[in-house]
């Protein structure tokens, strides 16, 4: 169900919650002590410098920097919302982000508890946070798990919990069913009694470990746009949303193994990519299972917009290895910034934040065409639907980090078609640009040759042209007639990257 990832931010800016709040810096915390927020006084976190942090009510990091040098926990019951609630910055009307947590140690999450970390364009926000755990997020029975473009330098697992599968699996009762204590606190969250149900979701994140969810019943999970390292299993979780357990577009290191979830690991209205893995497919996320891409949806009326027929099976994963090597140039040929509808656009932490909707040109062996622009925007072509959004913050330092969204009339291997391609980069106070994209588009959402076009690859602008990207991509096309990838003509570096520290 590809409306829940929208949810949080949507409320909140309905609602306005902590649009003009300011709080005062911490810097003062005395070495060696925890500090611990209790939820009282708005359950504000203050800015600042901790050595560790436990938090056991229900709280919020709605702007400026907060760094725990060491462990972050939050205890059983309690509620942790780094990214529904928008603040950042302060004298905006309309907040662009949340604040940025910076965890050196592990970020622990106990029994019933919640956690919302992170957020970018695909949950809503108009920019893009940069939170960081050094170590490694581990949640034991938590009520829900939020994560989205944030930077885990070990391993993420997520065991037991969830909340429940209301009325069963595949039923979709928990949209009717209230929502449990803290989840329904948070109006960000919930939406009041009967609005968005719990769910756990890992998205646009880059993990240096292993990416483990067991046993979690829930209303809704899912993954998308993750690059792990290391290796990625699902297995014996439910989803009361039939349209549940949605998992597409990652890019992993090791294997990735799905057994036993109800429903089965699947697209879902997503429109995503097939997976490209390193190592091994295993059961439900096997390289020879195929599954519709998009599920149909019966429940609206043929001349609704959201309506869809069941798009064509396409392989839930492909190997790394099938995929071919190109090579290529992504130029830029005209920008347009969108700073002016950001409003005050400098955080709490100085950094300053950016747009811009771009015209470029790809060219090359690999994926060819136009990415166009049509600006100002219309009705008929809404910002976001044509040519590159690119969101991002230039630091302090001069450095930028950045998230662009390409939206391709491109041709590859004879066929063609659009494309949406999502990257993930960094810009050196040096001007030296580099990072990573992945091939985001799928199935008859998209329509054209290219529906099942997977991929990724990585970029740099070093001995580059200025507006200029070298690209190297790892490219197939698979489906229902075509079968998974042939190649096996590269070795798949998969040119994994950090996003940016600062």
């Amino acid at each position: 169900m590809k409306w829940l990832r929208f949810v949080p931010v949507i409320a909140l800016v309905l609602i306005g919650m902590f649009t003009t709040t300011n709080v005062a810096g911490a810097d003062n915390q005395n070495p060696g002590s925890t500090y611990n927020c209790t939820g009282a006084s708005g359950g504000i976190v203050p800015p600042g410098n901790y050595d560790s942090m436990i938090i056991t009510g229900v709280c919020y990091i709605p702007a400026g920097t907060i760094t725990v040098r060491g462990n972050l926990t939050v205890a059983p019951g309690a509620l942790l919302d780094a990214a529904a609630t928008l603040g950042d910055p302060t004298d905006n009307p309309n907040p662009i982000l949340p604040g940025t947590l910076v965890v050196g140690g592990n970020v622990n999450v106990g029994k019933g508890a919640v956690l919302t970390i992170g957020c970018s364009p695909a949950g809503g926000c108009h920019g893009i946070t940069n939170d960081r755990i050094g170590g490694n997020l581990t949640a034991f029975g938590a009520l829900g798990v939020l994560v989205q473009h944030v930077s885990i330098g070990g391993s993420a697992s997520v065991i037991g919990g969830g909340g429940g599968v209301a009325g069963g699996a595949s039923s979709g009762a928990c949209f009717a069913d209230p929502m449990p204590a803290p989840w329904s606190e948070d109006a960000a969250l919930s939406q009041g009694q009967n609005g968005s149900p719990q769910y756990t979701d890992f998205e646009d994140s880059s993990i240096g470990g292993n990416l483990s969810v067991i046993g979690v019943q829930t209303c809704y999970l899912a993954s998308f746009r993750d690059q792990v390292r290391g290796s990625v299993t699902f297995i014996g979780n439910a989803t009361s949303d039939p349209d549940g357990m949605e998992v597409g577009s990652n890019l992993v290191g090791g294997n990735m193994t799905c057994l036993s979830n109800l429903p089965a690991v699947q697209f879902g209205d997503s429109g995503a990519a097939p997976n490209v893995v390193g190592g091994w497919g295993i059961g439900q996320c096997g390289f020879n299972v195929m599954q519709v891409n998009p599920v149909a949806n019966p429940d609206l009326p043929q001349n609704f917009p959201p309506f869809h027929p069941a798009g064509p099976p396409e392989h839930i994963s492909v190997s790394a290895w099938s995929l071919r090597t190109f090579y290529g140039t992504h130029t830029q040929t005209q920008t347009n910034s969108l700073n002016s509808m950001l409003g005050p656009n400098v955080t709490e932490s100085g950094d300053t934040l950016f747009a811009a909707l771009n015209s470029d040109v790809l060219a090359g062996t690999g994926l060819t065409g136009s990415i166009s622009a049509v600006f100002p925007p219309t009705l008929t072509a809404p910002l976001g639907s044509t040519g590159e959004i690119l969101v991002g913050t230039e630091h302090v330092d001069g450095s930028e980090s950045f998230e662009a969204s390409d939206n391709c009339t491109c041709s590859f291997d004879g066929q063609s078609g659009p494309v949406t391609i999502e990257a993930y980069g960094t810009t050196s106070d040096h001007g030296v640009t580099n990072g990573t994209f992945l091939i985001v588009s799928g199935g008859a959402l998209y329509g054209g040759g290219l529906d099942a076009l997977a991929g990724y690859g990585t970029f740099s602008s070093w001995g580059e042209p200025a507006g200029t990207l070298r690209l190297v991509e790892h490219l197939g096309i698979t489906g229902a007639t075509g079968g998974p990838p042939s190649g096996h003509d590269h070795d798949p570096d998969l040119g994994f990257r950090d996003f940016p520290r600062r």
